[in-house]
């Protein structure tokens, strides 16, 4: 089975990334997002939470905010 090489994406604000990555044991793809925490399945799932996460709004700043 081939594997997909890690992914990232910029959330809607830009202030942080939603990065996705092949499970080495199960092969399924999960992604996490930096700015909120939030984890889940799937590359479109993650894709689509970073086109709509706004760090702004969720109580977190990025974490390179005061660099």
């Amino acid at each position: 089975m081939a594997s997909l090489e890690s992914r990232f994406y910029l959330t809607a604000d830009g202030g942080g990334r939603v990065e996705t990555a092949t499970h080495p044991e199960t092969g399924e793809r999960r992604w996490t997002c930096s700015s909120c925490e939030a984890t889940g399945q799937g590359e479109d799932n993650g894709r689509t939470h970073a086109a709509g996460c706004n760090t702004t709004t969720s109580g977190y700043l990025p974490l390179d905010h005061w660099s």
